[in-house]
């Protein structure tokens, strides 16, 4: 009886071995002998050639401005703006090289002139054709507003520069900061909102990105020049890094607008101006195409020499601003023994 059991399981196991033996063969066989499909694409994890980088021309030279006459620009410092001479070297060196003053202002303890805080600024716009405010800090007083309103309407020249507006993360929410010395006002640090606002111009809260056109990152976009103004001639293809739109009144003129670009803050897609003109004031949502990285990228050049020029081709009444009784001489500046342009 465990001679035929034993006999009886052997031929099963054999049984067994022969069908898997005989289901792998003919696998393999369907398997070497399935043909090939010519038509269907070899895909990989990849395609290496979407990670190659589009180059953006950097080959711009920042020209300097052709003016008779020399003119003084004075740089604003002195509400902890975060800008610094080497950031807009380019601007200053072609101000520089056709012999104009370009000076970084710092701020004194004069009061003498008008509103508390007001003297040293106002006093120094006296002696001065232009004006440059970027990423203040800290708001303008209605004294030195007042003082580059007239500075402005007297034929000075005023260049306002924003960046976007970092917000303070609390318990997961966003925050705005306030304002030093600004008795707890949310206004956004590092943009010249209240100074800005009375030329018809508001800098926006968010950064401008583009996810299918850009040079090389979402957030440096392409904006092209607008209009035959001086400030957008030559200006086809603007490279502008981390840049804030701006909102503008009738009176404003566009210069430069990014198309197709989206929001950070609503993300909404759309034309988007990111630089402007009133009258002697003209505003950039951007600082970063006047750093010497960015100043030779594109067109960024010919727009870096149109805003030079800009500075210096206006004629102010002497003067102006006006002072008010007890004006002082100008203060808070550091003039050099040589040379047109002071350390910040």
């Amino acid at each position: 009886m465990a001679r035929t059991d034993l006999l009886k399981g052997l031929a099963v196991f054999a049984v067994v071995v022969a069908v898997v033996l005989a289901s792998t063969a003919a696998t393999g066989a369907l398997l070497s002998g399935s043909p090939s499909n010519s038509s269907a694409p070899n895909v990989s994890a990849y395609d290496t050639d979407t990670l190659l980088t589009t180059p953006v021309a950097d080959d711009g030279t920042v020209d300097a401005v052709d003016q008779a006459e020399s003119k003084t620009v004075v740089i604003d410092l002195s509400h902890g703006n975060a800008v610094s001479k080497d950031a807009m070297q380019p601007m200053v060196d072609a101000l520089v090289s056709d012999g104009h003053q370009v000076r970084f202002y710092s701020g004194g303890d004069d009061q003498s002139f008008g509103a508390s805080g007001s003297s040293t600024l106002n006093s120094t716009l006296q002696s001065a054709d232009a004006f440059v405010v970027a990423n203040p800090a800290s708001s303008y007083t209605a004294g030195e507003i007042n003082g580059v309103e007239s500075f402005a309407e007297a034929g000075g020249r005023v260049l306002l520069l924003a960046d976007p507006v970092p917000k303070a993360s609390t318990g997961g929410s966003s925050i705005e900061i306030p304002l030093a010395g600004s008795s707890g006002s949310t206004s956004s640090p590092g943009q010249p909102t209240n100074l800005a606002t009375e030329f018809g111009i508001t800098f926006g809260s968010g950064y401008l990105y583009d996810m299918d056109e850009n040079a090389n990152n979402y957030q440096s976009v392409y904006a092209g020049g607008v209009g035959n103004g001086s400030l957008s001639t030559g200006v086809d293809r603007l490279v502008v890094r981390d840049a804030t739109p701006l909102q503008t009144s009738a009176n404003a003129t566009t210069v430069a607008q990014a198309e197709g670009t989206s929001l950070s803050s609503t993300r909404r897609a759309g034309t988007y101006t990111v630089a402007a003109r009133v009258g002697n004031l003209a505003a950039v949502g951007d600082t970063s195409f006047l750093s010497p990285a960015s100043a030779t990228l594109a067109d960024n050049d010919a727009f870096v020499s149109n805003l030079a020029t800009f500075l210096v081709s206006g004629e102010k009444e002497p003067g102006a601003p006006n002072a008010d009784s007890g004006a002082t001489q100008p203060g808070g500046i550091t003039q050099p023994p040589s040379g047109n342009v002071t350390a910040p």
